[in-house]
């Protein structure tokens, strides 16, 4: 070995948080690293610890590990108890001893377990008749402390939605906190380091509450208040550790008379609707200590089970950088106050920060958001139906900056009316926001329409991912629809980790199962309108299945399939005694709309997307089985050979049924009984004709025709499309597929880039040519659904797709086409960065490799334009500059 060698060792992250983390739920947190270069054999690695409980001194400990062991290596000490701080580093070492690399330090701590959470939930103690619009409350309280603090901690949680203050001063950068879950049953209360907040002597507590998704009015067709409950309050645990030795502990509670509440300057605020707020009713220093609250009323409690409470295992929603207007158009206005339209030149979840200045008392400024514009250049705001996303700033006469706490907007485009003055760019600090997750996919092409659909894929990504996955973040509706992220969840676990984001969301989803007895439409579950029954249909329900294997493909985490197990098998259990003695999904869902199949298909009318020309029953049957052989794969990883022979012996039945009802096969001509771009894209990437390559041949060759005859023009709706272009390539149809992905006519995925998209729409056609929008009561302009072609371009225009879980192996199988002369694409794994980019040079592909450490990259050489002659070469860690010839 190379004596001068080192190797990059990166920090550790625990389980699958990023970066240093306050309050993890695992006492034996699971650890995972990268190296910038593969270690030499034989290489160790010794992990260290130093750990820390309040008032305790430092404990160092070490262990020593096989260097590969660095994907979610178990916990190699002792548990971590409540509240213990652990600031782990790791040394590599060659066989020999010597070092080669020392990776920082990483630094978490254990959140509260159930028995020392010790607060009570106190909240408003007048009473609250109204089911709407209900004037929200301040809680505050004041103590001492008899030392300046060396560690303090606040575990902070709330029945609706809360910002805390100490002092003054803001705690932590979180939005929406706590965030959504099936409160009934689970509640997340999340940790912030407040030491340097407060001081030796007087401090105080404050809060601002809101009625967020716990009380407010969630959903569509009216919606429904108070679903969880009728009465917010806030959770506030605050331990401190003083430097003399002394131990503080605050509880927020309704006995000691020191924790009081008062109406706040939020008029009212609803997550849909937008944010009334009143400057005239603002109490200065009311969360510093020494504030006259003579006049506030002791708080009430508001019961809730503590057993109920956990520890996040996602990030909170974030600030995540600033939004620039690209245009301020004066349109109006009267008497010194104006009026005016802002385009922020992309459409995503965002609030703005106004400079409130120049305003007389009880002058009001008002603020209107919308996602696209009618034809006459006002704001379409039909589309958001109840949602209206209307905030109202009255002012108190003095300059303030302002921004609504406790709703959120999705829009490219604004309204403000009566501003004073001139409005710049200098009154207005608009800020993005979604959860925090760490981006791990990227893609480019020689095509800036592409780039362009890429973009807007990630746009919507970003603007859905807030708390839940959700299915649209403007209108009156954001819920997290489990068909939307059945389709996209390996598109979403490419460009970013969301290992944490998904497992916590699929907890709500088996909570919900458990109580309805099915998958619901969507999870968190609310009772509305014609969804009002949970009932099984295909594809949404699915989720349960696809979701769990799309995170262990991905992160390479078995927990995930256990943890998930009951889901799965739940779910398949339940369809299996739905199906015909064939095996065919046939039995219609009990509920108005039965099963959804290929839901928005390009020719259903606007006011029913329902009406799909391709079989319910065949797509169905085909997203059940490919349920069960996910399932059955499951049931291996995790040792259970019963459950996996029972599941394989379903799924062949499944398959021989599908075959016998709607396939026919005369001489070499594939024909299904449904002859659309769906029944036959399903059927190939399914997996459904691997068992008889003429048939599935015949059925790729058939998609084939019918996209030429299309004139390139997409023919599927949310079941078929995000399988059409790799049932295609899988049968040698690249140019078939580049046909459908280029195309600019409508219905494409470019025809929405053609149009100015900035995100990916839920309709092909929710703008028209002629720029009127889609009469449809349900149009968004910001669904992630369709952005499932990215996972395609990762896979066959970049060219990487994982093989095994975690990416240990994965295929690098660029396809040219489309005129297209440069492709990359490149993916964060869990072992490093994976990147494979080329370029035509005079008929040859340049490819650009690199592997990380602990991977192998199985490259396809040979004609790279079609399916034949195709070879795989194994490539280990490092770069490599392959030459490979066309044909």
């Amino acid at each position: 070995m190379d004596s001068g060698y080192t190797a990059v060792i990166s920090a550790p992250e625990v389980e699958h948080f990023h970066g240093d983390v306050l309050g993890i739920g695992d006492h034996r947190p699971r650890l995972s690293w990268t190296y910038a270069s593969q270690p030499p054999e034989g290489a160790r690695v010794t992990v260290s610890v130093t750990r820390r409980m309040p008032g305790g001194d430092p404990v160092r400990q070490e262990a020593e590990v096989d260097a590969g062991d660095n994907l979610l290596l178990a916990w190699p000490f002792a548990p971590l108890s409540s509240r213990e701080e652990a600031v782990v580093t790791l040394l590599l070492q060659d066989c020999d001893g010597r070092d080669l690399g020392r990776s920082l330090e990483r630094r978490f701590e254990s959140g509260l377990d159930v028995t020392d959470r010790i607060a009570d939930f106190v909240g408003p103690s007048w009473s609250e008749v109204e089911t709407d619009h209900r004037h929200l409350p301040l809680v505050r309280t004041e103590f001492g402390l008899p030392s300046r603090p060396k560690a303090a901690r606040l575990y902070l949680s709330a029945l609706g939605v809360v910002q805390a203050e100490v002092n003054g001063g803001r705690v932590g950068s979180d939005e929406l906190t706590p965030g959504w879950t099936v409160y009934r049953d689970r509640l997340e209360c999340w940790a912030y380091d407040v030491t340097d907040q407060l001081n030796k002597g007087a401090n105080a507590l404050g809060f601002w509450l809101g009625d967020g998704w716990y009380r407010g009015r969630l959903g569509f067709d009216g919606g429904m208040a108070n679903f969880y409950g009728d009465r917010i309050g806030v959770f506030a645990q605050l331990e401190v550790e003083g430097e003399d030795g002394s131990i503080t502990h605050i509880y927020s509670n309704s006995w000691d008379r020191r924790w009081k509440t008062s109406m706040g300057p939020i008029v009212c605020s609803d997550l849909y609707e937008g944010e009334t707020y009143d400057a005239r009713l603002e109490e200065p220093g009311w969360s510093r200590p020494g504030f006259d609250d003579s006049a506030w009323a002791p708080v009430a409690e508001v019961p809730y089970d503590p057993s109920k409470i956990e520890n996040p295992k996602l990030q909170a929603v974030r600030d995540q950088g600033k939004s620039e207007p690209v245009s301020i158009t004066r349109i109006g206005g009267e008497g010194g106050c104006g009026s005016y339209l802002l385009d922020f030149g992309q459409n995503r979840t965002q609030r703005m920060r106004l400079h409130m200045h120049g305003l007389r008392k009880g002058a009001q400024v008002s603020i209107r958001h919308a996602e696209v514009l009618e034809q006459d250049g006002t704001l379409a705001t039909r589309t958001l139906r109840r949602g209206q996303e209307h905030d109202l700033y009255t002012s108190d006469g003095s300059d303030a900056w302002w921004e609504p706490r406790f709703t959120m907007h999705a829009f490219r485009y604004a309204s403000i009316e009566g501003w004073p003055g001139e409005l710049t760019t200098d009154d207005i600090d608009c800020r993005i926001y979604y959860s925090d997750m760490e981006r791990t996919g990227w893609f480019s092409s020689s095509n800036e329409m592409l780039d362009k659909l890429h973009r807007n894929v990630l746009w919507s990504m970003r603007s859905n991912f807030v708390s839940i996955p959700t299915d649209c973040p403007q209108r009156d509706e954001r819920m997290g629809w489990t068909g939307d992220i059945d389709l996209f969840a390996p598109t979403a676990a490419y460009l970013y980790d969301v290992q944490g984001f998904l497992s916590s969301w699929l907890k709500d989803v088996r909570i919900e199962q458990e109580k309805y007895g099915t998958v619901p439409f969507f999870a968190p579950f609310v009772p509305l309108g014609v969804w009002a029954k949970p009932c099984a249909i295909a594809i949404w329900g699915d989720a349960a299945v696809a979701v769990p294997w799309t995170l262990y493909m991905a992160g390479g985490d078995e927990r995930v399939l256990a943890e998930s197990w009951d889901l799965v098998s739940g779910w398949v259990e339940e369809v299996r005694g739905y199906l015909s003695p064939d095996g065919v999904w046939d039995r219609r869902p009990d509920y108005p709309l039965g099963q959804l199949g290929d839901w928005l298909d390009p020719t259903a009318p606007p006011d029913d997307p329902t009406q799909a020309v391709t079989q319910k029953e065949l797509v169905a049957s085909a997203y059940f089985a490919r349920s069960v052989d996910y399932a059955s794969r499951m049931a291996q990883v995790l040792g259970m050979e019963d459950k996996c022979s029972d599941y394989k012996k379903l799924y062949e039945r499944i398959v021989a049924g599908y075959h016998a009802r709607f396939v026919d096969v005369s001489g070499s001509a594939v024909r299904m009984t449904s002859d659309t771009q769906c029944a036959y894209a399903i059927s190939v990437a399914f997996g459904l004709f691997d068992g008889n390559p003429r048939l599935k041949q015949g059925a790729g060759d058939r998609l084939a025709e019918l996209v030429r005859e299309s004139g390139g023009k997409v023919a599927t709706g949310f079941a078929g499309t995000p399988f059409v272009l790799p049932a295609l390539s899988e049968t040698s149809h690249d140019s078939e597929a580049y046909s459908l992905l280029l195309s600019t006519d409508c219905p494409s995925w470019l025809y929405q880039v053609r149009m100015g998209a900035t995100t990916t729409w839920e309709r092909w056609d929710s703008m028209r040519p002629d720029g009127s929008i889609n009469p449809g009561g349900m149009t968004s302009f910001n669904h992630y659904a369709l952005g499932s072609v990215a996972q395609w371009m990762h896979e066959r225009i970049g060219g990487l797709k994982a093989l095994e879980p975690g990416w240990r192996t994965f295929e690098v199988d660029p396809r040219t086409g489309g005129g297209l002369t440069e492709g990359s694409t490149s993916h964060l794994t869990p072992r490093g960065l994976a990147e494979s980019s080329w370029k035509l040079v005079d008929g040859e592909l340049h490819l650009h490799l690199v592997v990380p450490a602990g991977s192998t990259a199985r490259v396809m050489v040979g004609a790279v334009t079609s399916g034949v002659d195709r070879k795989a070469e194994d490539y280990g860690p490092g770069t490599h500059d392959l030459l490979i010839k066309r044909r």
